[in-house]
């Protein structure tokens, strides 16, 4: 896959994964969660996101990690993939970059 359709990817991922994250009704989680980017690998088995929250950011990102699943299922439905990848929330850019 070419990195400007890996990137295109990516970008698709983030928005999808916004979109769907707005929509939970997790009372835990905070109003204002934004996914500031998405790194898929090569073969598309993995995706590490960043989330950026208001408050409680890392209390967040642990919430999100544990709804993976839930999302993963909602990224499938949303997107036609052959693969949907795993997800894994960090809210430390070095961590996704």
């Amino acid at each position: 896959m070419s990195q400007k359709t890996l990137t295109r990817l990516e970008r698709h991922v983030a928005r999808t994964l916004n979109a769907v994250i707005h929509e939970m009704k997790d009372p835990r989680l905070p109003v204002v969660v934004t996914v500031e980017r998405v790194r898929l690998s090569p073969d598309l088995s993995q995706a590490r996101v960043l989330v950026s929250a208001l408050e409680r950011p890392e209390a967040t990102a642990e919430l999100l990690n544990h709804a993976h699943r839930y999302l993963q299922d909602e990224l499938a439905h949303a997107m036609e993939l052959r693969r949907i990848p795993r997800l894994r929330f960090f809210t430390n850019p070095g961590e996704v970059l």
